[in-house]
């Protein structure tokens, strides 16, 4: 009896056995089955953003190419203007490509392109104007010939670098409107976007906060900074757009505010036409 009971018993417990683990393979089937779950969830939402991340960066190149970004160039509003710029230091051997970009600035500034009659009648008005310059033996068609070739060659406008001209026009001719500052960086700042005004007509110009650094020859780009948002807060600047990554901030210079004499600035810029 007690090797049958023994027996009965040892079946009794393989049995449990059997059953515990049939039972626990079959609990840890579900957790698996949901690890796996998660794992390819995982992967779909990994390969998802891939995706998004792509197709952002394929909209931000779209709407790098189609954005009309204005380029910095001199506002050239006649071609006898055009004429004078490029004859400024007299018969260089740069004189005609500074004609052919001067052109292009005028092309930029009224927003179309010179006919080929247009440019010969451009060319012609050059012609007049640099004659008594120009050696005695000089042809009329081949200098043409020259212009018209340099003409194809050129691409960048007058005034690509507006910055650069503009400092230089502030090394001689301050903007009444610095006076109310005694600082002279600040004296500086405003004068070189009071010129940058001028160059870009009445479009905004661009200015960074390195490019105001450089103004006012200070190393501190929180200070440049600074000045940059004090000239707004004193309504001198007005901000247009903020920078990117892809370019500066666009401001105005407030032509409507009198300077420190009491003229509106407006009045000083059709005085500087005349």
């Amino acid at each position: 009896m007690d090797r049958t009971a023994t027996g009965a018993s040892r079946i009794k417990r393989s049995r449990r056995r059997k059953t515990e683990n049939s039972s626990g393979s079959g609990s840890l089937h579900p957790n698996w089955s949901l690890k796996v779950t998660l794992m390819r969830n995982r992967d779909t939402e990994r390969r998802s953003n891939r995706e998004n991340e792509k197709q952002r960066n394929r909209e931000a190149q779209e709407t790098e190419e189609k954005e009309d970004i204005p380029p910095l160039v001199t506002c050239v509003k006649t071609l006898q203007e055009a004429v004078q710029i490029s004859l400024a230091d007299g018969i260089t051997e740069n004189c005609f490509f500074v004609f052919a970009r001067a052109i292009k600035a005028f092309e930029i500034t009224h927003n179309r392109r010179l006919t080929p009659a247009e440019l010969q009648s451009a060319f012609a008005t050059w012609w007049s104007a640099a004659k008594p310059s120009l050696p005695a033996d000089a042809d009329y068609d081949e200098w043409r010939f020259d212009f018209e070739d340099i003409f194809a060659k050129t691409h960048s406008a007058l005034g690509a670098n507006s910055l650069q001209e503009a400092i230089r026009r502030a090394e001689t001719n301050l903007t009444p409107y610095a006076a109310r500052y005694s600082s002279p960086k600040l004296q500086r700042l405003t004068a070189v976007c009071y010129h940058l005004q001028m160059l870009q007509g009445s479009s905004p110009f661009f200015l960074g906060v390195r490019d105001a650094a450089k103004i006012t020859k200070i190393k501190n780009l929180y200070r440049a900074s600074a000045m940059l948002n004090g000239l707004v807060r004193d309504h001198i600047l007005i901000l247009v757009e903020k920078s990117t990554s892809r370019r500066a901030t666009r401001f105005r210079f407030n032509l409507q505010l009198p300077h420190a004499a009491g003229t509106p600035l407006n009045d000083l810029i059709q005085h500087d036409a005349k």
